[in-house]
């Protein structure tokens, strides 16, 4: 009697152990299906991509990679910054290595033959510059000068840009304007010393940039430059920012998940209500005959308005240019600011 309540009490308690035990493979047998479909769904898409072998594709040498991330987690665990990462693995895999961050396949050239044959011998192979998700927003898809496909379409914006907005006498008319900015970041600067008041280097050469830029593209009329400013630099800091529908452009549930591309898709709102209040503004005078400021958003009017352009100068394409302009003007005006820091530290 006793023996068969023994027995009783410890299959008792055995039935809780075998359900956690058995929940325990359901979940280990749950996380191995998952793991083999994403190795065979990564394998299925790099081969339809090309590694090599598929593609007869002679690819330069690079570290091995992991399904959906690529060599990501080679530069995430090195411990160190991303660009000293690259130069740890471009010691063991060559001066020409190829990465694949996320989805995305990246060349990496570390010497200065590779620069050259990429630069100059090969230059219209690397002509096109890449679209992140964020800059394709900014640009209406790449149709700025900066952005845009190399063709005929690039090759157009390049002359316009060459014989009408950068010639000699265009940049020299634009003096005024950049002495009297030049003036007032000086006059800022005696006014925090006379104070005791630290400047900021990047601060103030990118605000003398963009006030310099905005007064030369848009004209001293722009009621509007300070919001125009602001949202310069949101979409400064979006385009700089990390976005993980730039690792894996095809995935739409990484699209939905980025707030990045929705807060661009805002600024280049912002930023093109305020364009078309300048243009109207500009059109208005250029009609009346009246006088008015040789600044470039009337220089690409006139053209638009002369025609006989392969390509026609939309309104889209000039708010386009103008906006990408004044952006990477000021980015890397920031750039050189920060690594003027850098050697000053």
């Amino acid at each position: 009697m006793t023996k068969s309540r023994s027995n009783a009490g410890s299959s008792a308690c055995s039935d809780p152990r075998s359900r956690m035990e058995d929940a325990y493979v359901v979940v280990y047998l749950g996380v191995a299906l998952v793991s083999l479909l994403v190795v065979l769904a990564g394998r299925r898409r790099w081969g339809a991509r090309g590694d090599g072998a598929a593609d007869g594709l002679r690819l330069p040498p690079g570290p091995w990679q992991l399904p959906v991330i690529g060599s990501l987690h080679h530069l995430a665990l090195a411990g160190q910054l991303p660009h000293r990462a690259m130069r740890d693995l471009a010691r063991r895999h060559g001066p020409a290595m190829l990465l694949r961050l996320g989805e995305v396949p990246t060349l990496v050239v570390s010497s200065r033959k590779g620069a050259r044959e990429v630069m100059r011998t090969h230059d219209t192979a690397f002509a096109t510059r890449p679209l992140s998700a964020t800059m394709r927003v900014l640009t209406n898809g790449g149709r700025d000068i900066i952005f845009a496909p190399y063709g005929d379409y690039w090759r157009q914006l390049r002359k316009i840009a060459v014989a009408e907005l950068l010639t000699a006498r265009r940049v020299l008319s634009f003096r005024a304007i950049r002495e009297e900015e030049v003036a007032a970041a000086l006059r800022g600067v005696a006014e925090a010393a006379a104070a005791a008041r630290p400047v900021e280097m990047r601060v103030l050469l990118a605000a003398l940039v963009a006030d310099s830029t905005v007064r030369a593209v848009l004209g001293d009329r722009c009621r509007e430059r300070d919001a125009f400013l602001r949202a310069l630099d949101r979409s400064m800091q979006l385009a700089a920012g990390f976005n993980p529908a730039d690792l894996w452009p095809s995935s739409r549930l990484a699209a939905r998940l980025s707030s990045a591309v929705r807060r661009a898709g805002e600024c280049r709102d912002t930023v093109y209500g305020i364009l078309d209040g300048v243009v109207q503004e500009h059109l208005e005078r250029m009609s009346g005959g009246g006088g008015h400021d040789e600044d470039l958003l009337y220089v690409l009017l006139r053209i638009q308005k002369e025609g006989a352009l392969q390509f026609p100068l939309d309104m889209d394409v000039i708010k386009s240019v103008i906006f990408v302009s004044i952006l990477v003007q000021v980015a890397s005006v920031i750039i050189f600011a920060a690594a003027g820091a850098i050697v000053i530290m």
